[in-house]
């Protein structure tokens, strides 16, 4: 009976340091999950409101207001993420036709809410006479829309959007840093009379 009693109490004292190794390390991957997985989450937002920024930076062309549109599509994209904890820049810049690659011709901008009238720093909206400016050497007016009859001819235009990821348990090394994400399209011909 005693001996019974021994590997009994043997066995449940095996349980506890076996549960003692593999807990930490189970709680560390569960976390390791949830961490990777809202760092996908934010990834896949901001590439999707990218795309949709850039899709509607083509639609605009030559308007002034093109980089304000961008960036209003940008913060309908971005849901919550639209905070200055998050979004750091974004770059409105002509991309080489044939490799995609940033060219000189950038306009950044940063997010702020403290000007509850635009919320961009400058601010690129035209009708905002107090704060409007276009950072940079890429105006909406000097984009080439116009196709030519051999085909091409037209600027392709790129978003940049730097954003910096935090994390939520600290456990992780490196998940808290400072990522990007790109979307370039090829602006639409002026077909209808909107260019200069």
């Amino acid at each position: 009976m005693k001996e019974h009693l021994r590997n009994r109490f043997g066995e449940r004292g095996a349980a506890m340091v076996e549960m003692a190794i593999v807990l930490p390390l189970l709680v560390l991957l569960i976390f390791g999950i949830v961490e990777y997985g809202l760092l996908f989450k934010e990834k896949l937002t901001i590439a999707a409101a990218a795309t949709s920024s850039a899709r509607t930076g083509a639609t605009m062309g030559t308007r002034a207001e093109a980089d304000f549109a961008i960036l209003q599509a940008l913060e309908a994209g971005l849901y919550d993420q639209v905070d200055t904890s998050v979004l750091i820049s974004v770059d409105i810049f002509k991309a080489e036709p044939a490799t995609g690659a940033k060219t000189t011709l950038i306009n950044t901008y940063t997010y702020d809410p403290s000007d509850p009238s635009c919320k961009w720093n400058p601010c690129p909206d035209p009708t905002n006479f107090t704060g409007y400016g276009l950072p940079g050497n890429w105006p909406p007016a000097d984009r080439i829309t116009t196709l030519l009859p051999s085909g091409g001819g037209l600027d392709v235009l790129g978003i940049e959007i730097v954003y910096h990821h935090s994390a939520i348990t600290q456990l992780i090394p490196g998940i808290e840093r400072d990522l990007s994400e790109l979307a370039r399209v090829r602006l639409e011909p002026d077909v209808f009379g909107t260019g200069p």
